[in-house]
């Protein structure tokens, strides 16, 4: 073999290896908010498919949220329902993404990775695909069921057409991205029941099924989402469950954290496919809980002390959460929404958190759950706490 092929061969092999260590190096500092930019007054309006008459406010607020609140990290959730070219008809296996995507949408959400890139931050993009179960498991609660014009009905094999959905994704948007680099983890989400929301990975004693179709689900599609793209990727969002009464009345802890040990199993122990990121909601005020458990110090333990810095801690439930924190075992009355996030960046500090993002950035008329009033005035108290470097 000629030696200057050689040499170029070992050239390409390193920068090849290179960048493989480069995107499993978890990046350190993340902090960041969902990003539901001021463009509508509806909160699911999908700015993304008409994104040339939304660009200039949101290119501003992304600057914004980095110049005058610190942030560094934009997360969104992409609907598969978003994303197809005839509504509600999903892909189906061994098509190409010329077939079933809306592909303006697909471009507009890699010009956006470019804005992100040009305003300092990073983003993570939450890809959400429905069909986790069949829809005959669970057809009246499923929102994948027929005459739905807007979720794809899955088969009984959903797994196959969901990973295909998420592959596409990433190799499209990562291929037509100018500035991928930007992109800083996809994550594999998608609940069956409300589309956007963590994924059932708990057991279910009324409906067992579900479970074992989640974790053929998970088997199945994580495999091939993780070796798509080149960007990292983030395991589907944990949700540790605080619920108090009815079913949960008598659960222990390790009932409430059977997502987390599930999809370790998965995962790790079973795959041998462990994630860039893991990415978990995080409730305040449950380590410890008013139960006397430590339940942040258990996740790190079930998910391995050696990976506390590949955690992402989301979704923080504060001002505004009254709703999902009413009715369960935790106590935080009155705890002002500035005492509420310290408390989250206090505590991913603590455990040396790879980083977090708060729910989210701007108040709307029906929640108050923003970093920004809807008038677009900052809460400086929650700002004063976005931007602490010293951990005082």
């Amino acid at each position: 073999m000629p030696r200057i092929f050689v040499g170029a061969l070992c050239t390409l092999l390193v920068m090849c290896l290179s960048a493989s260590a480069l995107a499993s190096e978890p990046a350190k500092g993340l902090r960041g908010v969902y990003f539901n930019p001021p463009v509508s007054a509806d909160p699911g309006y999908p700015w993304l498919i008409f994104y040339d008459a939304h660009r200039a406010k949101v290119k501003t607020a992304l600057s914004e949220l980095h110049a005058e609140a610190g942030i560094n990290l934009v997360d969104l959730q992409i609907l598969i329902a978003n994303t197809l070219r005839v509504a509600g008809q999903g892909n189906r296996v061994g098509q190409r993404v010329e077939e079933w995507a809306n592909l303006s949408m697909l471009d507009n959400l890699a010009r956006f990775v470019d804005d992100c890139h040009e305003a300092g931050v990073v983003a993570e993009l939450d890809l959400v695909d429905n069909r986790w179960i069949p829809h005959t498991i669970d057809p009246t609660r499923h929102i994948g069921r027929p005459g739905n014009p807007w979720w794809p009905v899955p088969d009984e094999t959903p797994w196959d057409e969901a990973a295909q959905w998420y592959a596409q994704m990433i190799e499209y948007v990562e291929s037509h991205a100018a500035h991928p680099e930007a992109i800083a983890m996809w994550c594999m989400l998608g609940n069956y029941q409300l589309g956007g929301a963590e994924p059932m990975l708990w057991g279910n004693t009324q409906l067992p099924e579900i479970g074992k179709f989640t974790e053929r689900f998970v088997k199945s599609a994580w495999p091939v989402m993780r070796t798509a793209g080149r960007r990292p990727k983030a395991a589907p969002i944990l949700l540790p469950i605080f619920a108090a009464g009815g079913y949960w009345e008598r659960k222990s802890p390790a009932d409430r954290l059977e997502g987390f040990t599930n999809l370790k199993r998965w995962l790790v122990d079973d795959l041998k496919q462990p994630p860039d990121y893991w990415v978990m909601t995080t409730y305040p005020y449950c380590d410890p809980a008013p139960d006397g458990f430590w339940y942040l110090r258990e996740i790190v333990k079930i998910l391995g002390t050696e990976n506390a810095g590949r955690i992402i801690s989301t979704d923080f439930k504060g001002e505004g959460h009254d709703d999902e924190t009413r009715g369960t075992i935790l106590l935080r009355e009155g705890r002002t929404g500035s005492e509420m996030l310290r408390w989250h960046v206090d505590k991913c500090r603590e455990y040396g958190f790879a980083g977090w993002w708060m729910w989210n950035y701007q108040d709307s008329a029906a929640a108050k759950m923003g970093l920004r009033r809807i008038d677009g005035s900052w809460k400086d108290d929650l700002l004063r706490e976005t931007v602490r470097r010293d951990g005082r």
